[in-house]
């Protein structure tokens, strides 16, 4: 087969001097929804993603102090419908659109099925981290732009890929997290909307915390991890953030484990 190439003009060699078209506009900034934002690993994922250029909307149960003049703290417990709604449409009140949520509120540790009563605890626990997720994927997907990146991520932990004796209501919310999350990004791939997960390993408290039994854990834990440390809370934002943006544009369904080899290990760390 033979390919007919056209001759191509020459170029000059003087400097383009047109002037530049200014009516071209600048394109948005992106806009998220941070739910748990005043945890831990919430602080820090607000923090990534006004360091990308995002404006961020975080919603906590408890109202924390804003980090810039593009971060909009909200109240509210996501994982009620009304909240939920409610802290999509303040985002959108505010910068004008939404192009992502990070879904990371929860609650945790579950007492042993030996506890009398722990049936009913765990009851409300189940139900309180599912619904936090659910509700926020529902509300999520019913304000994200059309034009934007439409990436959600929810936090599962490494607790719903591994399991700890006793905590079973915990490890239980988190494995069906996993499966809410497949199943919404095969719901929503034909919109163009992606969803992942995020299971992170157990992350370093402040540098602050000055509770022995804390810092005691920390080194004991840090035994079984291959990486031989916890997470710093900014290594689990880092990653949240590449999977909401552009640069992850083909991945939807998938739970990244980011716990430093632990779930990789059969229990021996050399």
């Amino acid at each position: 087969m033979s390919l007919k190439v056209e001759a191509q003009p020459a170029r000059s060699a003087e400097p383009d001097t047109s002037p530049v078209d200014s009516t071209v506009e600048t394109p948005p900034a992106p806009v998220a929804l941070v739910t748990g934002a005043g945890s831990i690993i919430g602080r820090a994922v607000v923090a990534r993603l006004l360091a990308n250029g995002y404006a961020v909307a975080g919603v906590d149960v408890q109202e924390t102090e804003p980090l810039s003049e593009k971060h909009l703290v909200l109240v509210g417990d996501v994982g009620v419908e009304a909240d939920s709604n409610h802290a999509v449409t303040q985002a959108l009140d505010t910068f004008g659109r939404l192009d992502s949520a990070v879904l990371h509120a929860d609650i945790g540790a579950s007492r042993s099925l030996r506890v009398p009563g722990s049936v009913a605890e765990g009851e409300r626990l189940l139900a309180r981290n599912l619904n936090s997720i659910a509700l926020g994927i529902q509300s999520a997907v019913n304000g994200l732009s059309l034009d934007g990146h439409r990436s959600i991520v929810a936090t599962a932990s490494v607790a719903g890929l591994l399991a700890d004796p006793g905590n079973w209501a915990y490890h239980a919310s988190k494995i069906a997290m996993i499966d809410l999350v497949r199943s919404s990004a095969l719901t929503y791939a034909a919109r163009g909307i992606r969803v992942n997960n995020v299971a992170s390993g157990l992350v370093r408290a402040d540098a602050g915390d000055p509770n022995p039994a804390d810092q005691s854990f920390g080194r004991d834990f840090s035994r079984r991890i291959p990486l031989c440390r916890l997470a710093e809370p900014a290594e689990i934002a880092e990653v949240i953030a590449f999977l909401l943006s552009p640069a992850a544009s083909y991945v939807t369904g998938i739970t990244v484990a980011a716990d430093g080899g632990l779930t990789a290990s059969a229990g021996l760390v050399f």
